[in-house]
């Protein structure tokens, strides 16, 4: 008669351990995801944009900043896509929001907007194989 049951934990010890190391090998793949969909944002509202007459100068004016922090327990990937004032976005409030109260009531172009909502499912694919990737870069 048996004293109990044993079981072998050394194969699901290394599956922990691989899996722990995801959140460290993840962070380039989240990057360079979220980059590209923010290219594809700032290209795709910038030409939306220029085909509006009055508004081609602010076409070239957006642009995209990616920040990362990592500290306090927080680890933070954003990316900031709109229109640079210094390169002349001045108006692209304009173009993005219209000025409704205005004697001519300028109509929202909501390119931005408009342009963010199409890149969102390519976005999401863009995550799922950054998680794949750092997967197999744990040797999952």
């Amino acid at each position: 008669m048996a004293d109990g049951i044993t079981f072998d934990f050394d194969d699901l010890n290394v599956l922990a351990a691989d899996l722990e190391s995801v959140p460290k090998t993840i962070t380039p793949f989240l990057v360079s995801a979220l980059k590209f969909t923010s290219v594809r944002i700032k290209k795709g509202a910038a030409a939306k944009v220029g085909r509006r007459k009055r508004f081609r100068g602010g076409a070239r004016a957006i642009d995209f900043d990616v920040k990362h922090f990592k500290g306090f327990g927080a680890h933070v990937i954003q990316s900031e896509i709109g229109y640079n004032k210094e390169k002349g976005g001045a108006i692209g409030s304009l173009a993005e929001f219209g000025a409704p109260g205005s004697p001519n009531a300028l109509t929202p172009g909501n390119e931005l907007a408009t342009t963010l909502r199409e890149e969102e499912a390519d976005f999401v694919r863009g995550i799922e194989r950054a998680v794949d990737d750092a997967h197999k870069k744990a040797g999952l």
